[in-house]
C-alpha cells in the first residue's frame, strides 16, 4: 500500500468518522449516483428526505418545493440562515405560510450525517476532488483537507489551508453552504470558518477530549463534528460581521465555546447564579458575550429570558452595541436613559439590553422584578461593579443571574473582581490565560523597552529630578513651573523633555515601525500634552502622519490650544477607520484618555508609553498592540515615563502573568543568539563565511533523506527570521548580520531544493519588509535561485550538472526531477500514473535494501528514458505537450477513434482556444470569462466531430478532463 494522505489520513479521518461519531459513509462511486451532474453540491435526494423527516411531510411536491427554494440560494450568509431557520413558503394544505426546516436542532438523530471522500466537483475555473466531505441532510457543510506528514518536510496542514482558500475561490458554488473547514497533516490538525484568511485557522484544545484521544486530529474531528457539536457550532456558534469590506464569516474559538456553554448550563441548571469569565485581552471577549447572549435568548428550554449586557463607559457601550448589532443579534436594544432603563426593568418585554452600568446610579428604590429568567452579562466587570451602580443592579434584579468578564481581574481586599461575581471560593468560571493566546496564536506576546531613562519620572525623588531638570532656569521661573502644574506634571511637560522624546518617536519609527508597514498610538500624559506632542510631531513628520483623539473639554474653558483638537464621535469613528486602514497615510493615533481600552487595529504594533498607568489599566492598554497581523511577530512597548521599571508593582499581578504580559526586548536578544547557535551546530564542520554555490550543495546534502533535520531548520530558520523582523535595526544584529545573511542565503536555496514549487515572488512573499530588503540588497537571490532552479528533463545545464554530482546527490537530484516532471503530467496523460508507480517501487526497494544505490540510479535513469520517449512520441506526432494531453485523454474516451481525425480535431481545438486565450490570461480579472467561452468551444467541437461516439455517461467527464488540461497546460 502506498504511504500517502489518502492511505494514512483521510481513510483514518473516514473511519474516525464512521465508527466513533457514527456517521454514515458513502464510497464516491456510490455517491456519485445520487447526482445528475458533477457540479451540483445539493443532494437532492437527501435533502428531500430530510426536510420529509424533519417536518412530517408525506407529498413529494411539497418537499420538492422546500429544495427548490433551496436551491436557488446563491451565498454563504443565506444558506447559514436557511441551516438555522429553514425556509418560509405556503402550506399546499392550509394556504398559509409555514417555516420549513432543513435542520432538526432538537433531535440530532432526525438528522442525516454523512462522510464521503475524493468528492468531484466541477468548479467555476477548476475541476476539484476535496479529500472527506462532510454532509449534513445532502448539503456539504465542512470541508476536511488531509496532507501526509511522512511526504515531504515541507508539506504539512498550511498546505491543506491553501488547498481550501483556492477550492473557495476555484469551486465557490460548493462552498455556498459551507459551514467551515478542517486542515491536518495528521500531527497537526486546525479549523477555521469559510473564507477566513490561513493566519485564522487555528486549533481546538479541549481537556476532556485530549485525556480520551490523546492526538490534535481525533480532538478535533470529535470537538467539532460529534453529532450534537455540529449541530450546536452551526445554530450557535457562527456568525457574520459587517465590516468596512463587506460581511466576514467568524466561527467560535474554543474558549469561547466553552465558556458560553458553561454560563448557559449554570442558568439551566439554577443552583449558581454567578461566574466570572476571565478571559485575556485580544481574546474575542465581546464574541464570547455575543454567543452567549444569542444562544441564552434561543435556547428553548431556557424558555426567551431577558438579557442585559452591560459596560462602563459610552464608547463601549456603542462598540458593544455595533458589535452585536453587525454580528447579527435579534432583538438587541439599547437603553438610551435612566427612565428607559426602569422601564425595561419592570416590562415583560424580552431582548438583549445593552446599557451602561452608570445608568443604575440613581435607580429608585421601588424598581423591582423578581423574576430569575434574567441574566446580567457584565463587560469589563473589573471596573465599577461594586459601587452605588452595582448596588442598585442587583436590588432591582435580586433573583437575576451575574457572569462577568473580564481580561484583568482585580484581587484586593477592597476591590475583588473574583469575590464579586464568583461563588464562595471560586475564583472563575472560564480562564483564558495571556500564555496559552499566545501559544495558540490568538495574540501575539509583547516586548518592552525602556528608552531615554534619564526623562523618567522618579515618583519617590520629584524635588531632586525636578531641580537636575530645569538647570538653567531661575527660582521664580522654577516656582511658576511648579505651582501651574505641581512638579511631576512640570517634569513631564518640560519642553526639553518632550522634545527629547518626541525626537526619539519619529527616529524609532522610521527605523523600527514603518519600514514594516505598522502604525504606532502615543499615550499622552493629559490633553495638554497630548496637543504639544502632536505641535512637536508635526515639526518632525508629515501632518497627515498623526492625528489627536481625546476627550472633548468644555468649549468655553478650554484655551485654543486644546479646542482645536476636539473632535465629534462621527469625526472619532472616521479618524479610527483611518488608521485600520494599513494604505491611510494616518501612521500614529495620539491620545491620553480614550482608546487605551476595547481598541482593536491590528496594523497597531507599537505604543509609546508617556503616562503613568497601573494594574489592569496598564495590562489593557498593553493589549493594543497583540492583535495578529501579517509579519508582525510581536506588540512593542516603548517606556517614557519608566513604568516597566517597577512593572511587577505597577501590574500588581501573578510574575507568571506579568512575564506573559511583557517580554524584555533582551530576552529577545539572548533568543537571537541561541537560535544562531543551534543553526550553526546543524552545519558543524561547514564555513558559514562562504556563501559559494559549491558551499550552498554541501550544506544541502546535511539534508538528504532526513526530514527530522529538514524539520528542525525550518522551524529554526522561521524563529530566527521572526526575531529578526522584530529587533532589526537594533545594533545588536551587526555582530549577527553576516552569519544571518548565509543562513538566509541557504534556506532560500533548501527552498529551492526541498519546498513546495512556488515562482520567485511567492518564495518572497513568505518574508517579512526587513528580511527581504536585506534579501534584495545583501543577497545573490537570483544567482542562488538560478543554481537552484526547478529540475527539468529536458534541460541540457541540468543534466551536465547531474553527470557532475556524487551518486548519493545524484539519486536524490533524478528523484527530485521525476517527481516533478510525473506530478505535472500525472492529471492529465495516464501513462504517468504507471511512471509514478514505478518511481515509488524504486524508492521502496532502496529502502528495503532490495537494491544497491548503483542500481538505485541505473533504474531512474531508464524510467527517465522512458518519460522522454513519451515526449518524443508527442513530437513525432506533431504535438505540443499540452496538445499531446488532449490527444491521450481523447482517444481514451472516443470509441473507434481515427488517429489522423482526432489529431486534426485537436489541432483545430488547440488553434481556437490558443486565438482565444490571451497571454497571461490565467492571471486576468477577466479569468472566469476566458473560461466560459474555452469550455463553449470545446463543448461545440465534441458535439460537432463525436456527438455520436462517446458514451453519454462519460461525456461531462471527458469535458471535465479537457478543461482539466486548458487550466493546467495553456
Amino acid at each position: 500500500m502506498k504511504f500517502n494522505e489518502q492511505h494514512t489520513i483521510e481513510n483514518h479521518i473516514i473511519k474516525f468518522l464512521k465508527e466513533e461519531l457514527g456517521y454514515e459513509y458513502i464510497k464516491p462511486q456510490e455517491f456519485a449516483k445520487l447526482r445528475e451532474f458533477e457540479n451540483e453540491y445539493v443532494i437532492v435526494s437527501l435533502l428531500t428526505a430530510a426536510v420529509k423527516k424533519i417536518n412530517g411531510i408525506t407529498d413529494e411536491t411539497e418537499a420538492q418545493a422546500v429544495v427548490r427554494e433551496i436551491k436557488k440560494l446563491d451565498s454563504n450568509e443565506a444558506f447559514l440562515n436557511v441551516l438555522r431557520n429553514g425556509v418560509n413558503l405556503k402550506d399546499p394544505e392550509t394556504g398559509k405560510m409555514r417555516d420549513y426546516f432543513v435542520v432538526d436542532y432538537g433531535k440530532p438523530e432526525d438528522n442525516h450525517f454523512v462522510v464521503t471522500n475524493q468528492f468531484y466537483f466541477e468548479g467555476n475555473s477548476e475541476n476539484i476532488r476535496p479529500d472527506v466531505m462532510v454532509f449534513l441532510n445532502g448539503l456539504p457543510v465542512v470541508d476536511i483537507e488531509a496532507k501526509s506528514p511522512t511526504v515531504s518536510s515541507s508539506i504539512d496542514y498550511s498546505n491543506a489551508v491553501g488547498q481550501i482558500k483556492r477550492y473557495e475561490r476555484n469551486a465557490f458554488k460548493l462552498f455556498w453552504s459551507n459551514c467551515f473547514n478542517i486542515a491536518s497533516d495528521g500531527l497537526k490538525t486546525v479549523y477555521g470558518a469559510t473564507y477566513a484568511p490561513a493566519e485564522y485557522f487555528l486549533q481546538w484544545r479541549e481537556e476532556e477530549l485530549e485525556k480520551k484521544y490523546g492526538e490534535e486530529l481525533e480532538v478535533t474531528l470529535a470537538a467539532l463534528l460529534s453529532h450534537d457539536r455540529l449541530l450546536d457550532i452551526i445554530g450557535n456558534f457562527i456568525l457574520f460581521e459587517k465590516e468596512q469590506e463587506g460581511a466576514v464569516k467568524k466561527i467560535t474559538r474554543y474558549m469561547q465555546y466553552r465558556a458560553t456553554n458553561k454560563i448557559i448550563e449554570r442558568v439551566q441548571k439554577g443552583e449558581t447564579k454567578r461566574g466570572l469569565i476571565w478571559h485575556t485581552q485580544g481574546s474575542g471577549k465581546s464574541f464570547t458575550m455575543f454567543f452567549t447572549a444569542w444562544k441564552l435568548r434561543f435556547d428553548k428550554k431556557l424558555k426567551n429570558p431577558k438579557v442585559f449586557v452591560l459596560v462602563d463607559r459610552i464608547d463601549l457601550d456603542d462598540q458593544l452595541y455595533n458589535t452585536f448589532l453587525n454580528c447579527g443579534g435579534q432583538n438587541v436594544v439599547r437603553v438610551e436613559s435612566r427612565r428607559d432603563l426602569e422601564r425595561k426593568i419592570q416590562s415583560p418585554e424580552r431582548g438583549i439590553f445593552i446599557s451602561t452600568i452608570q445608568k443604575f446610579s440613581e435607580l429608585g428604590d421601588e424598581v423591582k422584578n423578581l423574576d430569575e429568567n434574567i441574566i446580567v452579562l457584565s463587560d469589563e466587570a473589573h471596573r465599577d461593579n461594586e459601587g452605588i451602580s452595582a448596588i442598585n443592579l442587583r436590588s432591582a434584579m435580586t433573583n437575576a443571574f451575574f457572569f462577568g468578564f473580564t481580561g484583568t481581574p482585580i484581587d484586593r481586599v477592597t476591590l475583588n473582581t473574583h469575590r464579586n461575581f464568583g461563588e464562595e471560593g471560586e475564583r472563575y468560571l472560564d480562564y483564558y490565560s495571556i500564555q496559552q493566546a499566545i501559544d495558540d496564536g490568538a495574540t501575539l506576546p509583547v516586548t518592552y523597552e525602556a528608552r531615554l531613562s534619564k526623562f523618567f519620572i522618579d515618583e519617590e525623588e520629584l524635588d531632586k529630578q525636578f531641580d537636575e531638570l530645569t538647570v538653567g532656569l531661575n527660582e521664580k521661573e522654577k516656582d511658576r513651573i511648579s505651582k501651574k502644574y505641581g512638579k511631576k506634571e512640570a517634569i513631564i511637560k518640560l519642553d526639553r523633555r518632550m522634545e527629547a522624546i518626541a525626537r526619539d518617536i519619529e527616529e524609532h519609527f522610521k527605523l523600527y515601525v514603518e519600514p514594516a508597514g505598522f502604525k504606532a498610538q502615543i499615550v499622552c500624559y493629559d490633553r495638554e500634552a497630548t496637543a504639544k506632542y502632536k505641535k512637536l510631531l508635526d515639526q518632525l513628520v508629515p501632518k497627515n502622519w498623526s492625528e489627536v483623539i481625546y476627550s472633548p473639554g468644555d468649549a468655553n474653558t478650554d484655551p485654543e490650544e486644546l479646542r482645536t483638537y476636539n473632535t465629534t464621535k462621527a469625526k472619532r469613528e472616521k479618524l479610527i477607520n483611518e488608521f485600520k486602514d494599513p494604505n491611510s497615510p494616518l501612521k500614529f493615533l495620539l491620545v491620553c484618555d480614550m482608546l487605551l481600552t476595547g481598541f482593536d487595529a491590528p496594523v497597531e504594533q507599537v505604543m509609546y508609553l508617556d503616562k503613568p498607568l497601573w494594574d489592569h489599566n496598564l495590562l489593557q492598554a498593553i493589549a493594543r498592540t497583540n492583535r495578529i497581523y501579517p509579519n508582525k511577530g510581536a506588540g512593542k512597548i516603548i517606556d517614557y515615563y519608566g513604568i516597566t521599571r517597577s512593572l511587577y508593582k505597577a501590574l500588581n499581578f501573578d510574575e507568571s502573568i506579568v512575564d506573559s504580559a511583557m517580554i524584555n526586548i533582551d530576552k529577545l536578544k539572548e533568543e537571537f543568539g541561541e537560535v544562531l547557535g543551534e543553526l550553526k551546530n546543524l552545519f558543524v564542520g561547514i564555513n558559514i563565511e562562504d556563501p559559494s554555490i559549491e558551499n550552498l550543495r554541501r550544506c544541502l546534502k546535511i539534508f538528504a533523506d532526513n526530514i527530522e533535520k529538514q524539520k528542525f531548520f525550518q522551524e529554526k530558520y522561521a524563529r530566527l527570521k521572526l526575531l529578526f523582523e522584530v529587533l532589526a535595526p537594533d545594533p545588536f544584529l551587526k555582530k549577527h548580520i553576516r552569519a544571518f545573511e548565509w543562513f538566509t542565503s541557504v534556506f532560500i536555496a533548501f527552498e529551492k531544493e526541498y519546498g513546495m514549487k512556488e515562482s520567485d515572488a511567492e518564495l518572497l512573499a513568505k518574508y517579512g519588509e526587513k528580511v527581504k530588503q536585506l534579501i534584495q540588497q545583501r543577497v545573490d537571490y537570483e544567482g542562488i535561485t538560478k543554481n537552484f532552479r526547478e529540475l527539468n528533463v529536458n534541460d541540457l545545464y541540468v543534466m551536465e550538472r547531474l553527470n557532475k554530482m556524487d551518486d548519493d546527490e545524484k539519486a536524490l537530484n533524478l528523484e527530485k526531477m521525476l517527481k516533478q516532471e510525473i506530478s505535472i503530467n500525472v492529471d492529465t496523460n495516464p501513462a504517468y500514473k504507471k511512471f509514478s508507480e514505478r518511481l515509488l517501487a524504486i524508492r521502496k526497494e532502496f529502502e528495503q535494501h532490495q537494491i544497491d544505490l548503483a542500481e538505485r540510479i541505473k533504474r531512474y535513469q531508464e524510467l527517465l528514458s522512458d518519460i522522454k520517449k513519451k515526449g518524443d512520441e508527442a513530437k513525432e506526432l506533431g504535438f505540443t505537450l499540452k496538445e499531446y494531453g488532449l490527444f491521450v485523454i481523447s482517444e481514451e474516451f472516443i470509441v473507434d477513434s481515427d488517429k489522423a481525425a482526432v489529431h486534426e480535431f485537436i489541432k483545430e481545438m488547440t488553434g481556437r482556444l490558443e486565438e482565444m486565450l490571451d497571454e497571461g490570461w490565467q492571471e486576468s480579472s477577466k479569468r472566469e470569462e476566458f473560461l466560459k467561452e474555452a469550455k463553449r468551444i470545446i463543448q461545440e467541437l465534441v458535439l460537432k466531430e463525436y456527438k455520436g461516439k462517446i458514451k453519454v455517461n462519460d461525456f461531462h467527464k471527458y469535458l471535465n478532463r479537457l478543461i482539466d488540461i486548458v487550466i493546467k497546460k495553456f
